[in-house]
């Protein structure tokens, strides 16, 4: 394979912060990117604005669409590389464990193509999929940014076809993280259970970096009064209809909500789902026995962008997020800088971490119908509790910024080039936080 020229970054790096000249240029892998709303999509925003925020530039490679795009920053650029799944690759994406390596082989000719015109300084990928897979020997420093695996994100997948492709992608994913310079997980719970599934050695490089949050979904958040302690009960939920980020779950226990308030003689709840893909609230409804009452209370609004979803959750008085497994819970962070109480599940890590950390919600015991109901009512019936929530999550909103994930992610970024740490605005000096330790 054709290798990458490397650009010695040394002999131009930043003394005093990235907004030097020349600008550090980056190449972001991801699957999808907005306008699509989808929470890996949210990621990828999240981390370009931030590195565009420390003056660098970003070229995000992404497989939701065909096209070159300019974006709201004029240092972020969207590649897409649908356009490069043909012939030969258009055959082998209809085969388990051949689609990964398709896809691969798409991502690299962009990038290659792209490298051409104007070199790279470094690469940023997404683990889930692989999709650096054809790039760890390309000769510019690769760090990984790690979501949930393949194989995770599509347990329910039956079948010989799942089964191979998931085993297929799992092995791709373990050699992008053996041969990365540096990792990057979301939380301490998500670096601990990514070191386990990947063997990742004592020595290699692996930072916990904190995601940010939209600003504008907080500014929204911030404008948004609280429910009045007589508005009807209005749930929201923001996520796909997976079984692990238990959906089927959620619907169960609201019929249990809907059931429980009708006792109290009290105003019917309300579900508000976002997220979801045309056609899975129906295919769940047709599974599930709920009952009418519960059916008419939903309003599925389906994938919105940030702005829309905001005003989704202006009328909620409480986020549902009970989840088995998140490997960061963005929803958890949206949540705060909404002002919303969560409910989470204890089977989740990520949510135990979260809330026993930052007192923004309250855990269901299990992701089961019975104990997010019982949770839910417990919260509805606290209304002090429901405002210390908005307070606690409006204060730790604010550590969420881009401005802090970029100068965390420029560190990361140094030391996988080998060049020494600098100070840079919003970031303390490197291992004065749990995050910035090396995880063995």
């Amino acid at each position: 394979m054709t290798e990458l020229q490397y650009i010695d970054s040394a002999a131009k790096a930043p003394i005093d912060g990235l907004q030097e000249q020349p600008p550090l240029e980056v190449a972001l892998l991801t699957w999808e990117y907005p306008p699509i709303p989808t929470a890996k999509g949210r990621v990828a925003c999240e981390v370009a604005h931030s590195l565009a925020q420390h003056g660098a530039n970003v070229r995000v490679f992404t497989m939701d669409r065909q096209d070159r795009v300019g974006t709201d920053s004029e240092r972020i650029e969207v590649i897409g590389c649908a356009g490069r799944i043909t012939g030969l690759r258009r055959l082998m994406r209809k085969v388990p464990g051949l689609d990964h390596v398709a896809a691969a082989a798409a991502f690299r000719e962009r990038v290659h193509e792209e490298h051409a015109r104007r070199p790279f300084d470094i690469i940023e990928s997404t683990n889930h999929g692989a999709p650096a897979a054809m790039l760890m020997d390309c000769g510019l420093p690769i760090v990984i940014r790690n979501t949930t695996p393949y194989a995770l994100d599509n347990a329910e997948e039956q079948g010989w076809r799942a089964r191979l492709s998931a085993y297929v992608a799992s092995g791709m994913e373990a050699r992008c993280i053996a041969r990365s310079d540096a990792v990057i997980s979301n939380s301490r719970a998500h670096a601990s259970m990514i070191r386990d599934w990947y063997d990742i050695k004592p020595g290699h490089i692996h930072s916990v970096t904190p995601l940010s949050v939209d600003p504008q979904l907080s500014r929204i958040g911030d404008n948004s009064p609280f429910p009045p302690a007589h508005a009807r009960l209005r749930l929201a939920r923001i996520g796909d209809a997976s079984g692990r980020s238990g959906f089927h779950d959620t619907l169960l226990a609201f019929d249990r909500i809907v059931d429980g308030l009708a006792r109290q003689s009290k105003p019917a709840p309300e579900l508000h789902l976002v997220g979801l893909e045309k056609g899975d609230l129906e295919t769940a409804v047709a599974e599930l026995e709920l009952s009418k009452a519960a059916r008419d209370q939903i309003y599925d609004y389906g994938r919105l962008p940030d702005r829309a979803m905001g005003h989704v959750l202006a009328r909620c008085q409480c986020i549902l997020a009970p989840s088995h497994y998140k490997s960061f819970g963005s929803v958890y962070h949206e949540a705060a800088a909404f002002g919303r109480p969560l409910v989470a599940s204890a089977d989740d890590p990520a949510a135990r971490e979260y809330i026993e950390r930052s007192g923004c919600g309250i855990l269901a015991d299990s992701c089961s119908p019975e104990d997010i109901a019982e949770a839910v009512l417990e919260l509805q019936a606290d209304r002090p509790r429901q405002l210390a929530c908005r307070r606690k999550g409006h204060e730790l909103a604010a550590n969420w910024t881009r401005e802090g994930l970029g100068a965390r992610t420029v560190q990361v970024y140094r030391r996988a080039m080998n060049l020494g740490e600098i100070e840079l605005p919003g970031l303390q000096p490197a291992g004065s936080r749990a995050y910035d330790r090396k995880l063995a």
